[in-house]
């Protein structure tokens, strides 16, 4: 593998790194604790939390800018295995980083009536701040589905390579349908709260693992000395 190739790899596994800590505590920590079922409750999180607010509102905003920065990286790192699929799968992600971009605009559109020094509240705040939120979740979860299509192709370039390992090909092929399968049942309501909830929490694992595994082996072949033309 060339140095140009592996200084890219490098590029995308810190960028990964890094968009798994900010995702992490935007969403695993600072959303999930600020918005709950109840549109009142929820403005009243965001009230009293503006600071968390925001500061996760930056957190997507960098998630936005790592994510086509690793979509760029990975076209070039996987370029020599396949130009095309490599050129598509990049694609798929910058379509993905859109539609997430849509998505953090309707949390942008909550900063105004945080910024405000008397805030109204009433029912009417309440419900068009919720319906943010709400399409916020759908947008991105539509993402996802799109994203799912990317780690699929990501985990064909991985196989073909013959530097990746094997094995974290297959881990990205099963993270990327698990991605896609879903959240194509969530917007397509396949199947009812409890086992979606249950599908989730079984694949929550491998579904992280997929990309931190291989953002980890990105940050190691970058800096291993000796080349690699052994599939693991």
């Amino acid at each position: 593998m060339q140095n140009k190739e592996k200084k890219q790899g490098i590029i995308a596994g810190v960028a990964l790194f890094i968009m798994a800590i900010l995702a992490g505590f935007s969403f695993g920590y600072a959303h999930s604790n600020l918005v709950v079922d109840s549109p009142e409750i929820t403005f009243n999180n965001l009230i009293a939390n503006k600071t968390l607010f925001f500061i996760e509102l930056s957190g997507w905003s960098l998630i936005f800018i790592t994510d086509l920065i690793v979509a760029i990286a990975l076209y070039f790192f996987f370029r020599n295995v396949s130009k095309q699929i490599s050129m598509i799968t990049a694609l798929i992600r910058i379509f993905y980083t859109l539609i997430l971009g849509i998505a953090i605009i309707q949390l942008y559109k909550i900063a105004p009536i945080l910024s405000l020094d008397n805030i109204t509240t009433d029912q009417t705040v309440f419900s068009k701040t919720f319906s943010n939120l709400q399409l916020f979740d759908k947008l991105w979860s539509i993402g996802l589905i799109v994203f799912g299509l990317h780690l699929i192709g990501l985990g064909y370039l991985s196989i073909k390579s013959t530097s990746v390992p094997r094995l974290l090909g297959y881990l990205l092929y099963f993270g990327g349908i698990s991605y896609t399968f879903l959240h194509t049942s969530i917007q397509f309501s396949l199947f009812n709260t409890k086992t979606l909830n249950t599908i989730e929490n079984i694949l929550a694992l491998p579904m992280a693992l997929a990309e931190i595994l291989f953002a980890f082996w990105l940050i190691y072949n970058g800096f291993r000395k000796s080349p690699s033309g052994i599939k693991s």
